[in-house]
């Protein structure tokens, strides 16, 4: 019974513990309604057939074990949110941001997601290792068998259950991006020390994602975002489905920008998602974020037609040679502006100020 026990820890039933979960049915997201009134409590229970257990010892083994199941939903939750091999079916699935999980059920791919769960297989580690030292303990010193489990996993008792209704919600009501990043700062104040570094922890793992999303965007000028998570969304996104009286104004706002894809790209190309917008993150500091990222699109790519044409007539060349004369200092002064489709990317911005750029990310990005 003393093996069985330990691998109920470790999410593994049998004739002494028994799994009541296949008799519960969790709710998937589009039936969960937000509520998240799923499943709630472990669901391992001792067999009823154990009459020489006390009730006080019956009451103390279901409570350690309860831990062996919150480690199970969490395990496969990191299992699922890790598992690549989507990769490789991506052909057969219809949509370009789909995931599969294990069961064969598609649903949407989460890179924020993804590196939760890798915190959560971090912390999922500790604990096999707490689980292999009370096994180790136990060999040693079997007895008192309830002690020594108890003393060796009492930290986990604070922390699983937490970390298992968080897990709930993020798949009842199919949490990514930035919204993610809210709900664990919403998590991170608590009276808890060891599970407030915990969600810290978790949160560090999220803020990964993003920092690479703010590199790949304020240094390259590159929108990484494949499931759609990131704040800085392209302006076809939010305007995917949605046709109105209003698309031939676009049409003739297209054609006239269409000689010049970069001013095309600066106006109508991208702009800043609420919904995916973390709390803690000012609505300027985000405006920035985004002009950043359009002006180095600019930068890296000048377009061929963004020269300086002379007037062609007189009245617009006076108010031209007026206007330059402020800058410049002389009424020739127009004649001898530069063409700028000659300029290349690089002399407009220089590799090393796009390195300080990166390195500052870099900075802030081990700092948090």
């Amino acid at each position: 019974m003393l093996h069985e026990f330990l691998l109920a820890l470790l999410g593994f039933t049998g004739d002494f513990v028994l799994d009541n979960s296949s008799a519960r049915r969790r709710p998937e997201p589009a039936e969960a309604g937000g509520a998240g009134d799923g499943d709630v409590g472990p669901a391992f229970r001792l067999a009823p057939d154990l009459t020489f257990l006390q009730p006080s010892e019956r009451s103390a083994i279901e409570r350690l074990i309860s831990l062996g199941f919150y480690y199970r939903e969490l395990n496969r939750f990191a299992t699922e949110s890790r598992d690549l091999s989507w990769i490789q079916s991506s052909v057969e699935v219809s949509s370009p941001n789909a995931d599969i999980t294990l069961n064969g059920k598609v649903r949407k791919g989460s890179a924020y997601r993804r590196a939760i769960a890798n915190g959560i297989a971090e912390i999922l580690s500790v604990y096999r290792s707490a689980v292999l030292q009370v096994e180790q303990n136990l060999l040693s010193d079997p007895l008192p068998i309830l002690a020594t489990v108890t003393h060796g996993l009492n930290k986990f008792e604070v922390l699983l259950p937490p970390l298992y209704e968080l897990v709930m919600e993020i798949e009842q009501k199919d949490i990514k991006g930035g919204q993610l990043l809210n709900l664990l700062h919403k998590r991170c104040h608590c009276g808890v020390p060891e599970l407030q570094s915990c969600i810290q922890r978790l949160l560090w793992h999220g803020h990964q994602v993003m920092f690479n999303q703010l590199t790949s965007w304020m240094v390259y000028g590159i929108l990484q975002d494949q499931y759609h998570e990131f704040f800085i969304r392209r302006q076809v996104d939010r305007d995917e489905g949605n046709e109105s009286a209003q698309s031939d104004v676009a049409d003739k706002f297209a054609q006239k920008l269409a000689k010049d894809t970069s001013l095309t790209s600066w106006h109508s190309g991208f702009h800043v998602s609420l919904d995916m917008l973390p709390e803690y993150i000012h609505m300027r500091v985000a405006e920035s974020i985004l002009f950043a990222g359009k002006a180095i699109r600019v930068l890296r790519n000048p377009s061929p037609g963004a020269t300086l044409l002379e007037p062609t007539n007189q009245s617009q060349t006076l108010k031209g040679s007026h206007r330059m004369q402020s800058f410049t200092g002389g009424p020739g002064a127009l004649k001898e502006l530069p063409n700028f489709s000659n300029i290349s990317a690089e002399e407009l911005l220089p590799q090393a100020e796009a390195d300080k750029v990166d390195a500052m990310l870099k900075q802030l990005k081990v700092s948090c």
